[in-house]
């Protein structure tokens, strides 16, 4: 393809999020893997982490003189991935996004989003100005159906929109004697099984943290295990974790994994898991990544839709989070967990070629 080929890609990159960090960690191995000559530079919060970690350039997303520079100098534009383009986190953050792609399409640069998972978007102009964006986009490519039909229901034409997958299942975890070190270092003993819970701050936080610490009791008791607290957002994810471990009356069967961790090593600690009960989407994705039954708490619609996307039903809103809906949950999964770990593998295979689906769009978009 040529040396002087370069990728500009835009995400929330650089915030200590170990989700969005597995989206960027996977475009760039897929895309240097299929062609190592292409030059990629990455708009991130925090651009000298982002150039060490992944050994790439990294412009701040906040300097716009620099951005621009960014873009005018790449020969794509790819806004990827996960849940950049709606409005429940901040209409700001919305408009940042169609900004920078209003910029690349009046530049003339050719524009992708990547695997992305879209909406809601409910206020009114913000839904205009995502449809008239969206409509000038060269390609399209969606992490699930829901986000489909969004773009449907909103009215966005454009021939070019294709569902594939995340980015993430295409990555593969660190080895156990890795994993080994880390659970020895934070002091969870592996002589049980393990069960993983991970949780983010939402509203009603009080009877979150209540029902998930008695969901813990409970677990711990019934099945003789040992749980493990999986923050995956810094600090927010460590701080109601630890809220939780306060509300556990057992608390020597109930860890923390209270260090920061690639992403590889995340999702090795994941693999050790007999299941999982988790809120952030990019920790049920791990899990499906290392066939591990999960018990998913709804905060976002993207959470429900990925969800059934892979045939794991067993939910629970955490609006006004129900104990007892929570447990019946869990008993389900944890009782048919080996047939589900079964489905689960059958699963990965499909996901990661509908990933890897994105990168070959992408190069083909790049070459013209």
């Amino acid at each position: 393809m040529g040396t002087n080929k370069r990728i500009l890609i835009s995400g929330y990159y650089g915030f200590d999020n170990s989700g969005d960090d597995a989206i960027l960690k996977a475009i760039v191995k897929d895309i240097k893997k299929k062609d190592n000559s292409i030059g990629i530079t990455v708009l991130s919060n925090n651009p000298i982490f982002t150039e060490k970690v992944y050994g790439i350039k990294a412009v701040n997303r906040f300097k716009m003189k620099k951005v621009i520079k960014a873009i005018k100098e790449c020969d794509l534009f790819i806004s990827g991935g996960g849940s950049l383009l709606q409005d429940i986190t901040s209409t700001r953050s919305l408009l940042y996004y169609l900004t920078l792609m209003k910029l690349a399409n009046k530049l003339k640069k050719p524009i992708m989003i990547y695997a992305n998972g879209i909406g809601p978007i409910n206020k009114k102009t913000n839904r205009i100005l995502t449809k008239r964006t969206l409509k000038k986009v060269d390609l399209i490519t969606l992490r699930d159906e829901d986000s489909k039909v969004f773009l449907e229901e909103l009215g966005v034409q454009n021939n070019n929109i294709f569902v594939t997958a995340d980015p993430v299942f295409t990555l593969e975890p660190s080895e156990d004697i890795v994993i080994d070190k880390i659970l020895n270092k934070e002091g969870v003993p592996q002589e049980k099984p393990l069960v993983g819970v991970s949780v983010r701050n939402w509203m009603d936080e009080d009877n979150l943290i209540s029902n998930v610490a008695k969901a813990i009791d409970y677990v711990i008791q019934q099945y003789r295990v040992n749980v493990i607290l999986i923050p995956m957002h810094y600090p927010e994810d460590l701080s109601i974790s630890n809220s939780i471990l306060e509300n556990v009356t057992n608390q020597k069967n109930c860890y923390i994994i209270s260090n920061k961790y690639n992403v590889e090593d995340i999702m090795g600690v994941i693999r050790k898991l007999e299941m999982i009960v988790a809120m952030r989407l990019h920790s049920l994705i791990y899990a499906a990544t290392q066939n591990v039954p999960m018990v998913g708490i709804v905060y976002d619609p993207k959470i429900e839709g990925f969800l059934k996307s892979i045939d794991m039903g067993h939910m629970c809103p955490v609006e006004d989070l129900k104990y007892t809906q929570l447990i019946s949950n869990i008993d389900y999964v944890w009782e048919n967990r080996k047939d589900l770990k079964e489905g689960l593998k059958l699963l990965d295979i499909k996901m990661r070629n509908e990933a890897l689906k994105n990168v070959n769009m992408a190069l083909d978009l790049l070459k013209g």
